[in-house]
């Protein structure tokens, strides 16, 4: 699959190690070196993965990345690298939109391993851009799952609550799918885990609950109740139809 990647990286030594490595996995990479031209960079060539450096001049990191979840349409997933190792600084990332956070110095073989993870799983939830063949294998799904006053268009990739449209990331998107498909059952972190990041450690667990604080807040901010979605202390999460 020929994915584009948009390299965002002050650093040139850096930026040339990802562009090298991005390009032997057969993928168009672009490289820009701050915040600004990052953003233009994304509209003009609307890449499938941003690897984005937190700590860029002119506009951060964190300021791109809340950037591209504002915009309409597609979006692409991102990847945020840092040199701090302040576990504060992942969270900001995190809540900033961002799908994964690598912390630098990386060992690129992972690395690359989490872009094909994030790249993968964002074809398989169904974004347009990305086209797949379709699996001839189990039950087929509908085209919308409705779920009380919740709706969620699995092929457009569209959100309602009570009419209201919500803009979900792609991760926050297949969190709530998984969690639609069985209401009032639990889901286990360990299957959001695999299931929507692509992940087998309880290592990441942390970044499956940031993305479910992100969730729940958009869902409050469109009239839904903070316990739509239960924490099941322990377990995991489960969506809750009766607080809807």
């Amino acid at each position: 699959m020929a994915y584009s990647i948009l390299v965002a990286e002050d650093d040139p030594g850096i930026a040339r190690i990802l562009q090298h490595h991005v390009a032997r996995e057969s993928w168009t990479c672009h490289v820009a070196t701050d915040g600004e031209e990052a953003l233009e960079a994304i509209d003009e060539l609307d890449p499938d993965l941003v690897l984005l450096d937190v700590m860029l001049p002119r506009l951060s990191g964190l300021d791109v990345c809340q950037a591209i979840r504002r915009r309409p349409g597609t979006q692409p997933a991102v990847l945020m690298l840092s040199a701090r190792t302040d576990e504060v600084d992942a969270v900001l990332g995190l809540a900033a939109g961002a799908d994964d956070y690598v912390r630098k110095p990386f060992g690129v073989r992972e690395l690359i391993a989490r872009c094909r993870t994030l790249l993968t799983s964002r074809a398989k939830q169904g974004n347009p851009k990305v086209t797949l063949q379709p699996e001839l294998t189990g039950p087929i799904e509908p085209m919308a799952l409705r779920r009380g006053p919740l709706v969620i268009d699995t092929l457009g990739r569209r959100v309602h609550l009570d009419g209201q449209r919500i803009d979900l990331t792609p991760t926050e998107f297949g969190l709530l799918h998984m969690l639609a498909r069985k209401p009032g059952q639990v889901v286990t972190r360990s299957t959001l885990l695999e299931r929507v990041g692509g992940y087998t450690s309880d290592a990441y667990a942390r970044t499956i609950d940031s993305h479910v604080a992100r969730l729940r807040r958009k869902l409050q901010e469109a009239g839904g109740s903070r316990e739509l979605i239960q924490t099941v202390f322990g377990v995991g999460y489960r969506l809750v139809l009766e607080a809807a």
